[in-house]
């Protein structure tokens, strides 16, 4: 079995956790996340590193951790790329897609060694061993999100920088189920299963696949642990009107840069009330 054929298999068990069957996922939506997980002769990772190389100079002479690494698309990529990159992921069944893909690819075998498997909240590595680190999209897999964000500064060095991005669960949207939700309820909570399973007849296993984010609490775990938390789309927002307007960098401006910045994020809310996931992204910084 090649590997391609085997994250089709896995791919589509995992629709079925959320669709009552597969043919209510998107056949484009789908082939694109099998094309994406499973070939890395493209840099289908590219913009991650762009973001990363926005915020962290010199980010190739630097050590990055991926967590989770899934199918470890962004280790390899990275690597080809000339990035120094690892990873680590918890499911035998994406290592098991990794091995499948260095024999059909012949990826150098001293790459494999760069995924590890581990969790969150108990990271294998020594304390202070990465540079960067890079968590997309997975920290509402996490079970302990507080530890996990703990770990991820304990295998940081100091003055090393690390990326989390992640669904904001303050929205009428569930992005595993794309349907839409009520703000921070609870997928293990009795109503969740009723909504889901009653009213939308769909499938109850995706509710053990995932836990709420509230931003309030990543920034709490984070400043406890001994971050300092740059909230990426307000510093994006700033940059920009900054370069459109050279006079709003002085500090006396620095309220009409709130104010331009509460404006789009009140855009964005209103814009995707029901019809998306928002987002939290967040630089956090071990000084």
């Amino acid at each position: 079995m090649t590997a391609k054929e085997f994250l089709k298999i896995k791919l589509e068990e995992e629709v079925l956790l959320y669709e009552k069957k597969l043919e209510d996922l998107d056949k484009e939506v789908f082939d694109s996340i099998l094309k994406r997980w499973s070939e890395d002769s493209h840099f289908l990772e590219e913009h991650r590193f762009v973001l990363i190389n926005i915020l962290i100079p010199d980010a190739k002479n630097k050590k990055i951790l991926d967590m989770a690494a899934g199918c470890g698309s962004f280790v390899v990529q990275g690597v080809q790329n000339g990035y120094d990159t690892y990873g680590v992921e918890p499911e035998d069944w994406k290592h098991e897609l990794i091995d499948l893909k260095f024999r059909d690819y012949n990826y150098n075998p001293e790459w494999r060694q760069r995924v590890v498997k581990g969790v969150g909240e108990d990271l294998p590595y020594e304390d202070e061993t990465f540079d960067i680190f890079d968590s997309w999209q997975t920290i509402e897999h996490v079970q302990d999100q507080e530890k996990c964000i703990h770990e991820l500064y304990r295998v940081l060095k100091k003055g090393g920088c690390g990326i989390l991005r992640g669904p904001n669960y303050f929205c009428f949207h569930e992005g595993h189920y794309r349907m839409l939700w009520f703000p921070m309820l609870n997928p293990k909570s009795k109503l969740a299963e009723w909504y889901v399973g009653k009213i939308r007849k769909r499938p109850l296993e995706g509710l053990d696949t995932f836990v709420t984010v509230s931003p309030r609490k990543i920034r709490k775990y984070a400043k406890d642990a001994g971050f300092e938390i740059v909230n990426i789309k307000r510093k994006q927002i700033y940059d920009a009107a900054i370069r459109r307007m050279p006079f709003l960098k002085y500090q006396i401006f620095k309220p009409v840069l709130w104010g331009i910045y509460l404006m789009w994020d009140f855009y964005r809310a209103l814009k995707k009330i029901g019809l998306g996931q928002r987002t939290i992204s967040y630089l956090f910084v071990k000084n």
